[in-house]
């Protein structure tokens, strides 16, 4: 019996690649460079975006009401103008809200493979296929949906979509809007958790150290960041 009939024999099963990707990722991982899978990852935090966007749509939806109501004021519109302004963007929110986190959670996701993709074939001289990067990264998001449905029953209780578990949360929401808490708020438990996942992931389907690619992602990771900032304050 040959090598590979072995290790076909003896694969991980999706539960077992599930559970192993907060247990010991380089296991599952070591799967996915075998034989790489993404559709039951990818179906688990679909499943888990939309019911979040389901529960949190309505908390989300009141607060940028308010904020969207002090700019159309700050332009000056009238009360009317506003209420109607408003309660076409609420109807667009309520009717499209769930398939935009569906729709909008593959897209998400298929770029971040292609960025990984990008990262670890140019950048970093690697070389694999997006079948594997794809796979590392529906893996990988799984972290990030156990950090959504912690925070969930958070938001339901405060009524409030400003919760996370980031430096941002020793200061106060009045300071939501400077750079500090923006660039507080990126330092999340879940997301340096990702990236360290995600980087045993990279050096398994890459044949590379660990620490050169969990370099390369916090490095990228925090180039975004700086990006979505200097964005957000010209806007």
């Amino acid at each position: 019996m040959s090598n590979n009939e072995v290790s076909a024999g003896n694969e991980m099963n999706v539960f077992s690649k599930v559970i192993n990707v907060f247990a010991a990722p380089r296991k599952t991982f070591e799967s996915i460079d075998r034989k790489p899978d993404w559709f039951y990852p990818l179906l688990i935090v679909v499943i888990v975006a939309t019911i979040m966007s389901i529960f949190i749509m309505p908390i989300a939806m009141d607060q940028q009401m308010e904020e969207q109501r002090i700019k159309l004021q700050e332009r000056g519109m009238s009360e009317a103008e506003i209420d109607q302004a408003l309660e076409m963007g609420r109807s667009y929110g309520e009717k499209f809200g769930s398939i935009g986190a569906f729709l909008g959670t593959v897209v998400y996701l298929v770029l971040i493979a292609l960025l990984v993709l990008f990262i670890g074939n140019i950048i970093l001289g690697g070389k694999s296929s997006f079948k594997k990067v794809f796979s590392v990264v529906n893996y990988t998001s799984l972290v990030g949906s156990l950090g959504s449905l912690i925070l969930l029953p958070i938001i339901l209780s405060k009524k409030s979509i400003n919760v996370h578990f980031s430096l941002a949360t020793f200061l106060s929401e009045d300071a939501s809007e400077t750079i500090l808490y923006q660039i507080l708020k990126s330092v999340d438990f879940f997301w340096i958790w990702q990236i360290m996942v995600a980087g045993i992931g990279m050096a398994v389907i890459y044949k590379m150290s660990t620490k050169k690619t969990t370099t390369a992602l916090a490095v990228a990771y925090v180039i975004f960041v700086l990006i979505g900032i200097g964005f957000k304050s010209l806007v």
